[in-house]
């Protein structure tokens, strides 16, 4: 009876230890595709933008907005392609990273926490803080973009002789 209740036990410990694990992981993989997609739908944005990106701090509503202006006939973050200049307003909507071509705001994606932008000239900063993140991962992931489109504008090409 003794070294049943031993390796039962052990089993249950057992047990306990792969369910933490288990969910640990989930946690983390989810965290990774929201910084993943995050990621993957700015730099499109921001790559693809001839102007300087900007960013606004509603200090009221502890928030950032980036607004990135588009010429006509590019992909825009609702997968439209708009015949006119348009701009492209990011904001964190109660948990929602949304976009906004200017028909109201559109979700791409839930499951976050936090989320700000800081501009410094091309470079785009965006630190996103997933739902549910380990706790070496708190403080956010930052995500660093440069505006590669003005960089090409402003190159200055000579035809080799």
């Amino acid at each position: 009876m003794a070294a049943g209740l031993f390796l039962l036990s052990g089993v249950a410990m057992s047990y306990t230890a792969i369910k933490s694990t288990v969910v640990a992981s989930k946690e983390l993989s989810h965290a990774q595709e929201v910084v993943r997609y995050t990621s993957q739908a700015l730099t499109r944005s921001i790559k693809q933008t001839n102007k300087f990106p900007e960013v606004s701090n509603e200090i009221s509503n502890k928030f950032t907005v980036l607004t990135v202006h588009q010429g006509a006939g590019m992909l825009a973050c609702d997968g439209s392609i708009p015949n006119a200049a348009y701009s492209e307003v990011y904001t964190l909507i109660s948990g929602y990273l949304t976009c906004d071509i200017g028909n109201g705001p559109v979700q791409l994606l839930r499951g976050i926490q936090s989320l700000t932008f800081k501009s410094s000239g091309i470079l785009v900063s965006i630190s996103v803080t997933p739902e549910n993140i380990p706790k070496q991962f708190e403080t956010g992931i930052q995500i660093d973009i440069a505006a590669s489109r003005l960089v090409l504008d402003k190159a200055v090409w000579r035809n080799p002789t």
